[in-house]
């Protein structure tokens, strides 16, 4: 490969590295290896056994809706006894952290998510581990997250099932958990005898209806509620059961929900919706006494009750305490004080444990982190030092035998806090050195793409670089030997050296290429202006990602003072494309239409699509089975979101025909010998278009439409205003930066416009609704991210076929495309925050996430939209068409 053609490798290794390079810093394993559990609690618990019970995806809106009228049977418990709140989770609000969090006490590293579902890529403890007997019934999908962790030898029984969600609403989504409540009383009925016996136990219930009722149906409609009022109904006649079977009063009862759901029926970002759960605890052992600053109205007598709020990883120890387990060995969570209605003894004892849990966690990570020669000689945590640590072990004998329990407590919780920002600061140790190098990583990136923009501008610079590039070599060798002194993990000595061999590329000396000599290099010359332009344009990119809304006013300013000129004034066509511009800025303004559907929107996407292949001016050039099929399958597409809005079966028949069509809208295209560009895009257009109708719920066909013909029009416009400096052969920097920031924006803008740039986090099952019924999300993600992608290779289609500058000048054009990228990307990078809520954080590191990825996917899509257009070699299909 030549060195021309290198930077096109350099930058998708390079922005593989730096999408890595976010997890390493932000999202190390919390699991630490090595640890020993604790001793159990010696004293009497309160309770024998423990009853957990999930209501997977019930938010906490939902339950305490209209003064909790929609749980009525419940209500009937609290009011009487026990505790009633709000458990906070973290981001991502899916099913796996959701329940590690509870049952571990662990928020695993988000990574995790999409490693671990089909196994656990480190083990780690559970209260499942510590008790002596569990008994667990569910999805298969949740269950086996526990199944297969090390047991100790302890009896774990696990009753699962492979669920097949419908989302045809054509089944009751309650019947997963009538599932569970009929094998609970079948064992409650067999073993009674035997259970009555046995300490230390955990039953673990579940219950799948509410977070398959909440995706089929959406929160708050009548189907949900009719969902919700059934799990509540059988929870509580379950609850009796228990008592039935175990009249010794010594139960303890858990109710609450692994992550909560958004009112489109989706989980996984951290709106309220999704990160507040509710929580009930009560029977043996559970305290009514408990000081809350906020209360809730309980019923529509106008009962008022304390509003408890608790994390979600504090339900694990509390949990443990209650059958006098020590907490797992992995878990975070800091014990709650109160909740507990045993005596400050018992309290004391269990707090004493938990401190004891996370000082073992801190004190093995320091032992780690010392282990380095230079170890030594860096920073340490000292707020908690060996003599604190020896201090408070003394201290908590000497207050036991005084029985000065509240000093108890109080020392308890003050090194429970202090382990745990210690933990923190040895997991974030090298936080500070890895953001540096990787700002520098990207500033030697930049500069790289910044000559090969500018080679001539350079040259005086390169002449002093021999010099550097001994000093970078000399570092390289000085921080490997740093690394492999340090004992350093090789992720992070990976991200620590990188900026070094980056900047060594950036500095090798390119030939300067023949069109770099000719009389037009001047427009190639990089500019303090262009450079300002550069930022610029990224710059209000990046405020679209805080505000939705700022996509609308961007994209009306840029099509209008770019196209304005380009068209005739008082034309038809231009009234047309004002009209059109107008109404593509309406679109951001709208909900997100992910969970959101609408039959006479998407029937007007269909109307638009047929519309535009009817009246473009070669639409009888197409062959009959186009015309056939996209007509056809448009009619199937009718029918199955009718059938759907009726929850009436879509016939086998009509998804076969959506998956052949799926097969035959790209072979088509690849097998149309047509060799016209326009013609070829027209067919591209029409075929694609029909497909991504397929995947849609409401409005989102009929933006991307709009946007396609606005997008078309304007390049036809621009195309008949090109000077012969655009016809020439050397690049021109403002024209270039121009076709760069027109894909970006356009590619943005059909994210933003026809729903939610996190859709893939957020989807909406129903878009697969013409392919499946059933709940295959490995399927429906795919049919997803096809769905993201359409838009975009439809866009760098259209810029392809109708910007003959951008065929000539294609690598100066992705480049100054990829700068654009990178500087809004080393803004998300210092705007990532690891405090503050969990929405921020997430959403903050998101963002840099989906810049990196929007930089390999528009490298990988143009080449897609090339095949599609048989653009096999840009200049010479140019050269032949001029």
């Amino acid at each position: 490969m030549s060195i021309c053609g290198m930077w096109i490798l350099y930058a998708f290794l390079l922005h593989v590295l730096l999408l890595g390079s976010i997890f390493v810093i932000y999202f190390r394993s919390p699991v630490i290896k090595g640890l020993l559990p604790q001793a159990r609690i010696d004293a009497h618990p309160p309770a024998d056994r423990l009853v957990l019970i999930v209501t997977d995806g019930l938010r906490a809106e939902s339950f305490f809706a209209d003064n909790c009228n929609h749980v009525p049977h419940l209500r009937e418990i609290f009011l009487r006894e026990g505790l009633v709140g709000v458990s906070r989770t973290r981001v991502p609000t899916e099913s796996r952290p959701g329940h590690i969090a509870l049952i571990a006490g662990l928020y695993e590293d988000p990574s995790a998510v999409t490693r671990g579902w089909k196994a656990n890529p480190i083990e780690f403890d559970t209260v499942f581990n510590r008790s002596d007997h569990t008994y667990a019934w569910g999805a298969h999908d949740v269950l086996h997250i526990f199944e297969k962790l090390a047991d100790s030898g302890r009896p774990m029984h696990f009753d699962a099932y492979n669920h097949d969600l419908d989302f045809s609403g054509q089944h009751k989504t309650y019947n997963l958990d009538e599932w569970v409540f009929k094998k609970v009383r079948l064992l409650l009925q067999r073993k009674q005898e035997e259970l009555r016996k046995a300490k230390h136990m955990v039953f673990f219930l579940h219950l799948l209806g509410l977070d398959t009722a909440g995706h089929v149906h959406k929160p708050g409609t009548r189907l949900f509620l009719e969902n919700l009022n059934y799990t509540q109904q059988n929870i509580y006649e379950i609850f009796k059961k228990f008592e039935d079977v175990f009249p010794d009063g010594r139960t303890a009862y858990l109710l609450t929900s692994d992550h909560g759901m958004t009112d489109s029926g989706s989980h996984g970002a951290g709106t309220l919706y999704e990160t507040d759960t509710p929580f009930m605890l009560w029977g043996s052992g559970v305290s009514r006494n408990v000081s809350s600053a906020k209360t809730f109205v309980a019923n529509d007598a106008g009962a008022k009750l304390p509003l408890h709020e608790l994390e979600q990883a504090q339900l694990t120890p509390l949990m443990s305490a209650l059958i006098g387990l020590p907490p797992p060995m992995n878990n975070f969570g800091v014990l709650p004080y109160g909740y507990i209605n045993t005596g400050k003894k018992y309290e004391s004892l269990a707090a004493h444990s938990n401190a004891l849990q996370l000082l073992a966690q801190y004190e093995k990570l320091r032992e780690e982190h010392m282990r380095g020669i230079f170890a030594a000689y860096l920073k340490v945590y000292k707020p908690l030092d060996a003599v604190v640590v020896d201090e408070f072990k003394a201290n908590f004998k000497e207050l036991l035998e005084k029985k000065d329990y509240e000093q108890m407590l109080v020392n308890c919780a003050n090194i429970m806090h202090l382990a745990l920002d210690g933990i923190d600061y040895y997991h974030g140790y090298y936080r500070n050195a890895l953001l540096l190098c990787t700002t520098a990583t990207m500033l030697g990136w930049m500069f790289y793409l910044y000559r090969l923009l500018n080679q001539r501008a350079t040259t005086k610079l390169i002449e002093y670089s021999s010099y550097v590039k001994r000093a970078l070599l000399i570092s390289i060798v000085l921080v490997i030997c740093f690394i492999a002194a340090q004992r350093m993990a090789l992720p992070i000595g990976l991200y620590l050296l990188l900026p070094l061999p980056v900047w060594l590329i950036a500095l090798r000396r390119h030939p300067i290429k023949e069109t770099e000599q000719s009389p037009h290099a001047a427009h190639n010359r990089f500019s303090l202006a262009q450079l300002l332009l550069i930022i610029i344009c990224a710059e209000l990119l990046v405020f679209t990602f805080f505000e939705r809304r700022l996509i609308s006013i961007c994209f009306l300013a840029f099509a209008l003072y770019t196209n304005w000129r380009n068209f005739k004034i008082n034309t038809c066509q231009f009234y047309l494309w004002l009209a059109i511009v107008v109404a593509l800025s309406c679109f951001p303004l709208l909900p997100p239409s992910v969970g959101y559907q609408n039959r006479y929107l998407f029937m007007a996407g269909i109307v638009v699509v047929l519309l535009r292949a009817f009246l473009t001016q070669n639409w009888r050039r197409y062959s009959w089975h186009t015309h056939v099929c996209n007509v056809l399958i448009l009619v199937s597409a009718v029918a199955c979101v009718q059938l759907h809005s009726q929850q009436l079966a879509i016939p086998l028949a009509l998804k076969v025909l959506s998956w052949l069509y799926l097969v035959y809208s790209i072979v088509s295209i690849q097998l149309n010998k047509e060799t016209s560009l326009e013609l070829r895009l027209e067919q591209i257009t029409y075929n694609l278009g029909v497909l991504y109708t397929l995947l849609c719920t409401s409005y989102e066909s009929l933006f991307i439409q709009l946007l396609g013909w606005e997008l078309s029009m304007s390049l036809k416009a621009q195309r008949s205003k090109t000077d012969m400096l655009q016809q020439s052969q050397a690049p021109n920097m403002q024209t270039s930066l121009r076709v760069a920031f027109t894909v970006l924006l356009y590619t943005f803008f059909s994210l933003f416009g026809s729903g939610n740039i996190a859709s893939v986090s957020s989807f909406d099952p129903n878009i697969a609704r013409c392919f499946l019924s059933h709940f295959a999300p490995f399927i429906i993600l795919a049919l997803v991210l096809l769905k993201l992608l359409l838009p975009v290779i439809l866009n760098l289609s259209t810029v392809y076929a109708y910007c003959e500058y951008t065929r000539l000048q294609e690598r100066h054009v992705f480049i100054c495309l990829l700068l654009i990228c990178d500087i809004m990307g080393l803004n998300f990078l210092f705007l990532v925050r690891n405090t503050g809520s969990w929405l921020e954080i997430g959403s903050s590191i998101s963002h840099f996430v989906i810049m990196e990825v929007t930089t390999l996917v528009l490298l990988l899509l143009a080449y897609a939209a090339k095949m599609l257009l048989r653009l096999s070699n840009c200049q010479a299909v140019a050269a032949k068409l001029r």
